[in-house]
């Protein structure tokens, strides 16, 4: 690499970083809010009306409707199941916290047993 061309790549990643940081400052002023966060689902044109929703993370088709307000609505009710806290969720939960709490009192059980 030039050497001209290795400056210039290095002034233009420092501004970068610079950039980043500014960023990352103004949006920690009191007041300022954060642009919203790109859709967990997209919609997308699969030919004949019909259009594709793909998840955004994984790049799964999830489902498919015919019309474009049909996509659209489905998507939205799909992002907001997603951001609930639902009853498995719950469940899983509980039953994490229980088998921890179970685990630490055979630990002291154990080791009160010997004394």
């Amino acid at each position: 690499m030039h050497t001209s061309f290795a400056k210039r790549c290095a002034i233009l990643e420092g501004l970068r970083e610079r950039t980043r940081q500014a960023t990352a400052e103004f949006y920690q002023k009191p007041g300022v809010m954060p642009p919203p966060l790109a859709p967990l689902i997209i919609v997308r044109p699969s030919g004949n009306n019909t259009f594709s929703l793909i998840n955004r993370a994984t790049g799964v088709v999830v489902a498919e409707r015919f019309g474009h307000n049909n996509a659209t609505s489905h998507a939205r009710e799909l992002e907001a199941k997603a951001a609930q806290f639902n009853i498995k969720q719950f469940g899983q939960h509980l039953r994490n916290w229980a088998l921890r709490i179970g685990a630490i009192l055979a630990v002291f059980v154990f080791f009160g047993s010997h004394l």
